[in-house]
């Protein structure tokens, strides 16, 4: 290139970034909107009564919501209970049963009805393990700590347990309750409450409170805990033991205040479950509700004038870092904004600086976060706050506490409005005018709690809606016979007309219903979001734009089923949007009247300058290379490279761990690449050009098998305990028998060797809709042939059962026939047995003459109703914890289905035996540090390790996230009920895996050939399977002749048993 040439090519270049500067410049004072405003809105506890429900206001209160139990006690003017608390305490007499007694007087003591999983109640004290008090190691110093001074109380152990007793109250009028308590090690979950009153629970809520767990952060002290780049490392969570006291609530944040009951004057008996997790109930105590002064009143209380209002420099607190919170997930974020601050004086878009609080994961109605702050004289000040909404048009409410109190009735539920971006501004009212908060000088907390606010009504409605539309669509569905296409969607006759109204007489008044309903809804997400139009409102219009249609001309519904499917999608999606309210905060700032805020908001010049440093600063390798160590590796350390194919976040939090524990107490350095996705080829090319890595973890199952007969992996087996740099450190055999199940190595042995060691490990279940079978009066099933009993009520009902179509779908009826895929030596195909047609059999007539969906989304039909029954796994059970909140009570798992056997003792049983499949991790033959790279590979899948990781991953994601660990032992230390654990556990006891073998991908492909020739084109399913036996069988033998050499124990061809020898061990 001449130098003309290149003259031109600079001035291109410079003209280009010219012009992107300019462009970003106008675009951001075009698009640039108002700083966010406040405005008025309307807020009260009390629903509206269901409108598809006939005199839904005379049910039981025991069925109803609690906002609607709330508009009845308005109707019949109960008053607020205002006298002094009615506290109960526990003790035991002189044999040791537990009593309750009102505070102040032992001698009232009577003996508690009730009882505890693991027996007959106890007070804490009582307790052989707590004994010499409460132990636990905290993670921040590796030490143990004693806790004696826990008051003491009932225990409640990890099961359920139940107390009785009575309490007298002085007058009719409604209470709130009160309940003092101490959680204890578990699972990093919250404790489940229930009570009733005379044998009926005050309101249907009442059946599912919580009593939260606290959190706290240690490692984060930014000069401590950075990398040798000088990027920080997200401190971690953990348990804050402490005893609490709370007035018990929605744990959603779906209410203004805590729930109120009505109790009549008089003795009561009350009822109380406690679940899941241990702890000590201290008290409980019945109390008046508050009541909290409007904000005129609180100025009044304190002495409020100008004079007192605090005059001097701004006082800032950082937020990154609270006190404590009540969601592992919530915590401090990342990020590179110009503007955002930190404790230190970094720039954080050149490093990496975890400088703000909350963010995507901030998001979910009812958990706690708590900061302490200092104020230097006694005053009114303004409060303030660096915010920024997470997702666009969308507003977030919040509580807010001071000292741990609500200081004045707007504090409730305080809207935070949507700005574009980052804003910092006061806490002001509608007019715009800054509140002033009343502080002494010296220390304080904030407490802020995210509620759903005002849209609580929409939320209701919305479910409401829902529920009664899909009952609609099967009434519309029986009385036009519509029957389901092979993708599940309704198939009905268009060339008939049907007269609706004859069959359904209320269906006209039920359009205008639903049309008025929605576009009511979709006004009050407008208003509520500041009259901004949030991207979920759109699915609110498109239904009452459907149902406007419907209105006008009902003969177009029957044809429209799917159309009003497809719109309880949508709005389903919006529900869990409605809820979804994120923010994120930088800092807090104290300031005197008028105080003018620092910039906030990066400009068009500054976004420009951080994205050019960050694009040079990507090209520094060693900010990359040297990412999470705390040390640089010297040419002395022993460094092992370890090839990871998961996303970033995963990565980062295994870093942080190999940082901060494997090479501080093993002294080997970990060189982390993260890879994409099916990186095995990937692998294979470096093995073969001598660059493979040492370990890759997060390797497909099937795959070591392949790897192991080109001689490109480690045998694990031969790996046996010993110590390295002072530590011990376990082997192969050890590890795999204390912590995982045998079953899950089996398609990892070839030749009499383990070349891998499982990682992940999914697992199965029986999900069921425990509203839809009760109105049904049907028992969950526990056999096909149980399942079989209950199809033709489902069917005469509208529902569905889920269970897709495929060939992975074909193993639990060919493990539970007795069949296999394999012959013992792997050479064949075991698809000719009897038990292999007849299991063939079994799974076609599922779709042939029980007619079941080939492929649903069975997620959004569970959810509506339409498919209350089906089998799945993890990724579903995270999808309805996680996304579905309004089917909390309404939904159970169990073991799959399987089928009834006699043992050898003439005892029947039923075979659930199924496959699992997960990820696995090797060693490549190729790597010199083999024992290092064992090590890791001990350290990484232990018990401790894995639970920790899949409580980080957790805390990242939330139960989204929910780490599949292959680890028997870690998987207890997860946050599953015991419920949900008993049914993991009982299905893993069935497992049942494959041996690999040379050829086998072809197994997989023609056996769904063989299943859609006859579930799809109608062929004989004798010579589907047939045929893709042979094809199988050929491909098989071509691959043994190919690798005969690698899998040949001896010159007899017909000796095939090197395959899998150890199958039967």
């Amino acid at each position: 290139m001449n130098k003309k040439k290149k003259k031109i090519v600079k001035f291109s270049v410079v003209a280009a970034l010219f012009v992107i500067l300019i462009t970003v410049l106008i675009i951001n004072s075009v698009t640039k909107e108002p700083g966010a405003q406040q405005f008025d809105y309307e807020n009260y506890d009390e629903m509206e009564f269901n409108p598809f429900v006939t005199n839904e206001d005379r049910l039981d209160n025991s069925l109803l919501d609690y906002g609607k139990v709330l508009s009845k006690y308005a109707k019949k003017g109960y008053k607020y209970y205002a006298g002094d608390d009615i506290s109960l305490e526990f003790s035991a007499d002189k044999s040791g049963n537990l009593t309750i007694f009102e505070s102040g007087n032992p001698d009232s003591a009577v003996v508690v009805d009730g009882s505890d999983a693991e027996g007959a109640l106890q007070l804490f004290s009582k307790v052989d393990m707590f004994a010499d008090g409460f132990k636990y190691t905290d993670p921040s110093t590796d030490k143990e700590v004693i806790v004696t001074d826990i008051k003491d109380g009932l225990y409640a152990s990890t099961g359920k347990t139940t107390i009785t007793f009575q309490v007298t109250v002085p007058e009719s009028a409604l209470y709130s309750l009160r309940l003092d308590y101490y959680l204890l090690s578990g699972k990093y979950a919250d404790m489940l409450v229930s009570f009733t009153i005379d044998e009926k629970y005050p309101f249907a809520d009442a059946s599912n409170m919580y009593l939260k767990r606290t959190y706290t952060f240690y490692d984060t002290e930014y000069l401590d805990n950075k990398d040798i780049v000088g990027n920080q490392i997200r401190g971690k969570t953990m348990i804050l033991y402490a005893q609490r006291s709370t007035i018990m609530t929605n744990p959603d944040g779906m209410y203004i205040d805590p729930y109120r009951f009505y109790m009549t004057a008089g003795t009561h008996t009350v009822t109380m479950t406690f679940d899941r997790e241990p702890g000590v109930i201290n008290g409980i105590s019945f109390v008046a509700p508050p009541v909290i002064a409007d904000y005129e009143d609180y100025k009044a209380a304190n002495g409020f004038s100008n004079d007192k209002i605090y005059k001097g420099n701004a006082i800032k607190t950082e937020l990154e870092v609270p006190d404590f919170v009540t969601s592992i997930g919530t915590r401090m974020e990342t990020d590179g904004d110009y503007f955002t601050s930190s404790v230190v004086d970094e720039k954080p878009y050149k490093v990496t600086l975890y400088n703000i609080f909350g963010g995507d994961n901030w998001n979910a109605g009812g958990d706690i976060t708590q900061w302490t702050f200092e104020v230097p004289e006694t005053g009114w000040y303004e409060l303030g706050f660096r915010f920024r909404s997470q997702l666009t048009y969308v507003a977030c409410y919040r509580e807010i506490k001071i000292d741990g109190e609500i200081p004045f009735e707007e504090m409730k539920e305080y809207c935070f409005p949507y700005s574009n971006g980052w804003i910092a501004t006061s806490i002001c009212d509608k007019n715009q005018n800054p509140y002033y908060f009343y502080l002494e000088a010296g220390k304080h907390t904030i407490t802020i709690t995210n509620k759903i606010g005002p849209m609580r009504h929409s939320v209701l409605a919305l479910e409401e809606s829902m529920d009664s539309i899909s009952t609609l669509i099967n009434k519309i569905v029986k009385i036009t016979a519509s029957t389901r296409s092979s993708a599940g969607g309704y198939v009905v006759d268009a060339n008939r007309d049907w007269d609706l109204q004859k069959y359904i007489p209320t269906i006209q008044k039920d359009m205008t219903t639903y049309k008025e309903l929605f576009i009511k809804a979709y006004k009050e997400v407008l208003k509520l979001n500041g009259n901004k139009v949030p991207s979920y409102a759109s699915a609110i219009q498109v239904a009452y734009e459907l149902f406007e249609k419907f209105e006008k001309d009902l003969e177009t519904i029957p044809t429209s089923l799917n159309d009003i499917n497809n719109t309880i999608s949508g709005l389903s999606t919006t529900l869990s949007s409605i809820k979804d309210q994120p923010m994120a905060m930088d800092y807090m700032l104290l300031c005197k009247e008028g105080y003018d805020y620092p910039d906030t908001v990066s400009s068009g010049w500054q976004s420009f300058k951080v994205g050019v440093v960050r694009f040079f600063l990507s090209f520094d390798k060693d900010r990359y290379a040297n990412y999470g160590l705390r040390e640089a590796a010297s040419e002395d350390d022993t460094t092992i490279t370890v090839y990871v194919s998961r996303s970033r976040e995963y990565v980062q939090v295994l870093e942080n761990m190999i940082g901060e524990e494997f090479t501080s107490k093993y002294g080997i350095k970990v060189n982390v690449n993260m890879v994409n996705g099916g990186s095995e080829g990937l692998i294979m090319k470096r093995y073969v050009a001598g660059t493979a890595p040492d370990v890759a973890i997060s390797f497909g199952a099937g795959t070591p098998f392949e790897f192991a007969i080109k001689g490109a992996l480690t045998p694990l087996d031969t790996f046996e305990s010993g110590e390295y740099n002072g530590q011990e450190y376990l082997g192969f055999h050890e590890l795999k028998e204390a912590s995982y199940y045998d079953e899950v190595f089996v398609p990892f042995n070839f030749k009499d060797h383990y070349y891998a060691f499982p990682e992940t490990q999914g697992w199965s279940a029986m999900f069921y809709r425990t509203d839809i079978f009760e109105e049904l009066g049907l028992t969950p099933p526990d056999t096909w042939e149980d399942i079989y009993d209950i199809l033709p009520v489902l069917t005469n009902a509208g529902y569905d059962f889920c269970y897709d179509f495929g060939a992975g779908n074909y193993t639990p009826f060919l493990f539970q026939h007795g069949g296999e895929y394999y012959d013992y030596h792997g050479m064949e195909s075991a698809l000719t047995t009897q038990a292999a047609y007849d299991a063939f059999i079994e799974y076609t007539d599922l779709y042939i003459q029980y007619n079941f969906v080939y492929a649903s989304n069975f997620y959004m039909r569970f959810k509506s109703g339409e498919m209350p029954i089906g089998l799945s796994g993890l990724g579903f059970y995270s999808q309805l914890n996680y996304a579905a909140p309004e089917l909390d009570g309404k939904w159970a798992m169990l073991p799959l289905p399987g089928h009834a056997r006699v043992d050898e003792n003439g005892e029947v049983y039923v075979d659930r035996s199924t496959s699992a499949g997960g990820a696995s991790c090797v060693i490549m033959s190729s790597s010199k540090h083999k024992e290092e790279s064992w090590i890791f590979l001990q350290w990484w899948l232990s018990d401790d390790v894995q639970a920790e990781y899949g409580r980080e991953i957790e805390a990242l994601f939330g139960v989204a996230g929910r780490w599949d660990t292959a680890n028997k032992n870690a998987v207890e230390e997860l946050p599953y009920t015991p419920e949900e654990l008993e049914v993991i556990k009982e299905q893993w006891k069935w497992l049942k895996e494959t041996p690999q073998t040379l050829g086998d991908y072809y197994t997989s492909r023609y056996l769904l050939t063989a299943l859609n020739q006859t579930v799809l084109q109608g062929q004989s399913a004798r010579v589907a399977l047939e045929d893709a036996i042979r094809v199988i069988n050929k491909e098989m033998k071509r691959k043994q002749e190919e690798y005969w050499d690698e899998i040949a124990d001896g010159p007899d061809p017909s000796i095939g048993s090197c395959l899998h020898s150890l199958k039967e061990n």
